[in-house]
């Protein structure tokens, strides 16, 4: 199986009351990273495949396997570089990504601007139109255990402000609010037997 190999499972009595409903391996072997997660219920698996090359680009392929035949989903390239113009540089993340079950291509651009403050640049094409999009995305630490986090597209007029506080009780409370919608409060814990 490689190095460092787990095994995890999961059964969900709603989505199927005699069996597990989910299994994912995970692993390495030498430089190539793989995740294998099969659904019981239609006996299909998803694969994820990565690897880091020389000069630090991060290779992914994504695929899915059905009735004994395989087939590759996603292809995505992503690089950490250095952009300079006027004697300035910033430090960017480049990501190229490839959906063969969409025929779509896209290009993003995205850099910490200061203060927990990221700004992200989209360029799509799909179908022979191209679309272009930004975001701005927040995060930060409250105190210990408390986080906030928000994400603004500002041209499409959408976002959501998160709060995820560890601290106060032995659980986890999500606070969720999308903008225009309805909050969403979640509370999970875990048990040992």
């Amino acid at each position: 199986m490689g190095n460092g190999a787990k095994l995890t499972a999961s059964y969900d009595r709603n989505a199927r009351k005699d069996f597990l409903n989910e299994a994912t391996l995970t692993g390495s072997a030498g430089k190539l990273e793989y995740e294998l997660t099969t659904d019981f219920n239609g006996m299909n698996a998803d694969v994820k495949l990565a690897t880091t090359t020389s000069d630090g680009t991060t290779l992914e392929a994504e695929g899915s396997i059905a009735d004994l035949k395989g087939s590759v989903n996603k292809l995505t390239a992503t690089r950490a570089a250095k952009l300079s113009a006027l004697g300035q540089s910033q430090d960017v993340d480049l990501e190229i990504s490839h959906d063969v079950s969409k025929s779509s291509s896209k290009i993003q651009l995205s850099s910490l601007v200061g203060g927990g403050l990221k700004a992200i640049g989209s360029v799509v094409a799909s179908g022979g139109k191209s679309s272009m999009s930004y975001e701005v995305e927040y995060d930060t630490t409250l105190t210990e255990g408390r986080t906030l986090s928000a994400s603004v597209s500002p041209a499409a007029g959408t976002g959501e402000i998160e709060y995820v506080d560890s601290a106060t009780l032995d659980a986890t409370i999500t606070a969720t609010v999308p903008l225009g919608g309805e909050p969403k409060v979640t509370v999970k814990r875990a048990f040992s037997f």
